[in-house]
């Protein structure tokens, strides 16, 4: 099934190229970055270090009928693994964009952002994303584009509604590995696939009202997915020693956005509800269900300065009613390592992320400041500087620094390490 796909997106590729173009728009972007390590009390580390390629193709077809987009990028990387990237992750949106009347009919691969805030929106829930991430903000390795069927209808000049078919999800990407537990007495290892598409359990559908007056902006949704961060199947009739895989398993969310205005100030809020599989909480490897809300305050300070305040709050429904499947002991490690592996560690999770930029020298220098405050007393620190050497060539460097020791939990995901880089950047 992995080779059709691959061909499917050669052919989407070919015939893009083959038909005749018109009002042809092509934009490129080549940077070369290092990521070094920070983290308090340990070695210095080289992370990683990318000679990074990305380019975008977009037109017409028939007479301005059809128009298309299509996307791709490669890099090598000599410090990290893998030192390239993996070949499902070149081609990154591949679709027709088709206007029908009072209908917008989009086919291909694509990139689907639904919800109204900017940072860990409930909402945003169509695309996976890559797991490993030095930079929270990281423009370059964040979603995953879906092969999908978006149909958008605008009943009037107000509204509108979103249908989102997605046969095939692709899930989050991590490399594929094998985590075993022996260090805590567990001896169990932890499989991690990297299927390109789900087509086990797929299927998933998304649907959308939104409206756009000049008092507020609301948005509805409903979706009924397969969930992107797996899960772990754990079968009480497997011994341990022994090995448990991951699964990927349905979710209901519920959920709508709603914005306005007051002179300066804009405020966003999202609320969700998200049912899993496990909605009494009582399955160690899956994920409990959770209410999460999300208010963002955007406005302008003194000087210029934009800031951004996102308040986030979730609500884990039946947290730690986990049955017995093998022991106390075991159970309650498994628990431990579950929990924490999904961001769930407490019943109550919630945590401030805020946003400060500006530009100065005709707009030539860029400073900025991402700051979080969690509740569980971790600072997380993201500064940022880039200069436009000229229109088309810039230098950035940043760093994210976190307090606390990074976490020991064998499930971990994504990077948790303090760090630091420096890009230079060309785009055409």
């Amino acid at each position: 099934m992995n080779k059709i796909f691959k061909k499917i997106s050669l052919v989407i590729t070919l015939v893009i190229l083959i038909v005749p173009l018109s009002a042809v728009e092509f934009h490129g972007l080549i940077f070369t970055d290092y990521y070094g390590d920070i983290e308090p009390n340990t070695d210095y580390e080289n992370i990683r270090s990318r000679a990074y390629f990305q380019s975008a193709l977009s037109g017409s077809l028939f007479n301005y009928a059809v128009d298309y987009e299509i996307s791709a990028k490669v890099y090598y990387d000599p410090l990290g693994a893998p030192t390239a990237i993996t070949p499902e992750n070149i081609l990154e949106e591949a679709y027709l964009y088709i206007p029908l009347g009072n209908f917008d009919l989009s086919i291909g691969q694509k990139l689907v952002s639904p919800g109204m805030v900017d940072v860990f929106s409930p909402l945003n829930n169509i695309n996976g994303e890559y797991v490993y991430k030095l930079s929270l903000d990281d423009p370059y390795d964040s979603k995953r584009a879906d092969l999908m069927v978006q149909l958008q209808y605008y009943p009037n000049f107000d509204d509108s509604i979103q249908f989102v078919y997605v046969p095939f999800p692709r899930p989050d990407y991590e490399e594929t590995r094998i985590v075993t537990m022996d260090p805590t007495g567990i001896d169990v290892d932890f499989n991690f696939g990297s299927d390109p598409y789900l087509t086990d359990n797929g299927h998933s559908v998304f649907i959308s009202y939104n409206h756009m007056s000049p008092g507020f902006d609301l948005q509805l949704d409903y979706a009924w997915y397969t969930e992107q961060t797996p899960d772990f199947d754990l079968d009480q009739n497997a011994p341990l020693p022994g090995s448990i895989s991951t699964l990927y398993t349905k979710k209901h969310t519920f959920g709508g956005a709603y914005s306005t205005s007051f002179k300066e100030i804009t405020l966003v809020e999202e609320l969700a509800v998200n049912l899993t599989e496990d909605l009494d909480g009582t399955q160690i490897g899956i994920k409990n269900s959770d209410i999460t809300l999300n208010s963002q305050i955007t406005g302008t300070l003194y000087g210029g300065t934009f800031a951004q305040l996102n308040i986030i709050y979730q609500h884990v429904i039946n947290y730690d009613k986990s049955g017995l499947v093998y022991s106390s002991v075991i159970d309650d490690q498994l628990i431990d390592e579950f929990n924490n592996y999904f961001n769930q560690p407490v019943q109550n999770i919630a945590f401030l992320i805020g946003h400060l930029h500006n530009s100065f020298f005709r707009e030539k220098l860029y400073l900025a400041l991402n700051v979080g405050f969690f509740f569980s007393t971790d600072i997380y620190l993201a500064p940022r500087i880039a200069y436009a050497l000229s229109d088309e060539m810039k230098i950035e460097a940043g760093a994210d620094i976190k307090t606390g020791e990074p976490s020991d939990y064998t499930l971990a995901r994504g990077n948790l390490v303090d760090n630091y880089y420096v890009r230079l950047k060309f785009e055409y």
